[in-house]
């Protein structure tokens, strides 16, 4: 394999710092080594850089000669990624480089997701500032943190960090779109406690989920893709509810381990759980779920043509698992919260206004957490939604933990920033460019909230399954975003002008 695998896609200024960064572990929360590869780059590059106190960087470059009356472009992107690893990968992107491989048309990984959200934002930020052929007023890069885990980079900046009253966000994923709004949101935390009890006679029986679609839970929440934490407790459903009908008074189900997904952004593509059965029961349990897998599998492949259904007996040194009560009361919490639409929206056909993504499921020492992911362009749906969440955990016992919320970015149409944006980019692209509003979430309404005199557009290239491993980006789409970036660049004194 070649040192440089994208050397020959172009424009290399972009794909040769694209490929640099894809050798840097950067997960959300975990950001310091790309941190440092940046301050690093800059300094090498002449680039002023500073960092605030919760890891933001803000890099900025000298006005060209001639250009000192044009306002300042901010260009911003996010450091970090979601890392995915596929499982039959031995990949870890959250330690390791990624491998990144291209036929000329995309660019991918292999096993892992790609970081191309936001990585390829972050390159076309740092390529505009040491492009010689540029002539540019002042140009500020602004880069945060953890946007994929609660946005707390842009919650937690101050105002005055960066200076630009004109900023385009580089967090888009559709050539020929201009995005010009998205939703706000927020996390709920829900925990209930557990302490494992020893059975005697129990057999222990595993139910794997993998392969699903998953996929982005802004983008992708509408796309009738399965969440793998859904169809896990379904079955488990099926299996309690045989056991119920038996005359055993011990004719239980208990779970030992339960676990799916791993990022709240993304819809869960897998699921694992073990639990325990009498032994007298094992053989019609697994038949229960046998038969479930034939006629629910069947069905849910139309959504899910690669979904992977594994049923197996495992081996238990010494039977434990969590009470029959405490058991129940994690299923019917799973079952009970809603994942998927919740509305669309009246004002924007197509658009949806609120949903939950029923994220992460995991079983700790002492406890089973559960994390939803609210979103909604409506702050009074928003907290309705996550209100509903609350009352149903704590009517099951569980502990409630909403974590703050990250405000939406409402449409400016009559934006002359956005005016010329749009005029540049249908310059480029050769034909007419859409404002698309989104229902993901991005960081604009943050920073106008820190700047209400701020002109914000999103703009960015193909990118698909992102939040997977299934990720890449098509490499023409960049040649054409970075072409349109230096257009604006150039148009900004006019700007000033209007």
């Amino acid at each position: 394999m070649p040192d440089k695998v994208l050397a020959s896609l172009e424009p290399q200024i972009v794909w040769s710092i694209f490929e640099e960064i894809t050798k840097i572990p950067r997960p959300s929360k975990k950001e310091e080594k790309i941190r440092s590869w940046i301050k690093i780059w800059a300094k090498e590059n002449k680039i002023k850089v500073k960092e605030d106190r919760v890891g933001n960087l803000l890099l900025s470059k000298k006005v060209s000669t001639g250009k000192e009356k044009s306002p300042t472009l901010v260009f911003q992107g996010h450091l970090d990624m979601v890392c995915q690893t596929a499982p039959d990968s031995k990949a870890d992107c959250e330690k390791d480089s990624l491998i990144i491989l291209t036929d000329g048309k995309l660019v991918y990984a292999e096993g892992t997701s790609l970081g191309a959200d936001n990585g390829i934002g972050i390159v076309l930020g740092l390529a505009a500032l040491i492009d010689e052929e540029l002539e540019h007023g002042p140009l500020e890069v602004l880069l945060t943190v953890d946007e994929e885990t609660g946005m707390t980079g842009a919650l937690r900046m101050k105002k005055g960090f960066f200076t630009g009253d004109y900023l385009l966000n580089l967090d888009s994923e559709v050539l020929g779109e201009i995005t010009i709004s998205s939703a706000g949101g927020g996390d709920t935390i829900l925990t209930i406690p557990v302490e494992k009890i020893s059975v005697k006679g129990w057999k222990g029986i595993r139910l794997e989920i993998s392969e699903l679609l998953g996929g982005h839970s802004g983008m992708e929440i509408d796309k009738r893709r399965l969440n793998a934490i859904k169809v896990g407790v379904d079955a488990l459903t099926k299996v309690q509810d045989y056991l119920e009908k038996q005359e055993e008074k011990n004719a239980k189900l208990l779970l030992s381990n339960i676990s799916g997904g791993t990022v709240l952004n993304a819809i869960p593509g897998e699921f694992t759980c073990d639990f325990l059965v009498p032994k007298g029961n094992k053989a019609m349990v697994l038949k229960v779920l046998n038969h479930w897998k034939r006629t629910a599998g069947s069905m849910m492949k139309e959504f899910e043509p690669k979904i992977k259904i594994e049923i197996s007996e495992i081996k238990l040194k010494d039977a434990k698992g969590f009470s029959a009560e405490q058991t129940a009361d994690i299923c019917s919490l799973i079952s009970e919260l809603h994942h998927g639409v919740i509305s669309m929206s009246s004002e924007i056909e197509g658009l949806v206004q609120t949903s939950n993504n029923l994220a992460v499921v995991k079983t700790l020492a002492d406890r089973v957490e559960i994390s939803v992911s609210t979103r909604s362009s409506v702050d009074e749906k928003l907290n309705e939604a996550r209100e509903k969440i609350k009352i149903l955990g704590e009517s099951l016992g569980a502990e409630v933990s909403l974590t703050e919320t990250y405000p939406g970015w409402k449409p400016d149409l009559d934006s002359p920033f956005l005016k010329m944006v749009k005029e540049n980019y249908e310059e480029v692209l050769g034909k007419e460019v859409k404002l698309e509003a989104l229902h993901a979430g991005l960081e604009c309404g943050m920073f106008l909230k820190l700047n209400p005199k701020l002109s914000v557009s999103s703009i960015g290239p193909t990118i698909k399954n992102v939040h997977t491993t299934e990720e890449y980006v098509e490499v023409e789409s960049v040649a054409i975003i970075w072409e349109v970036v230096k257009k604006i660049i150039g148009s900004m004194e006019n700007i000033a002008q209007q």
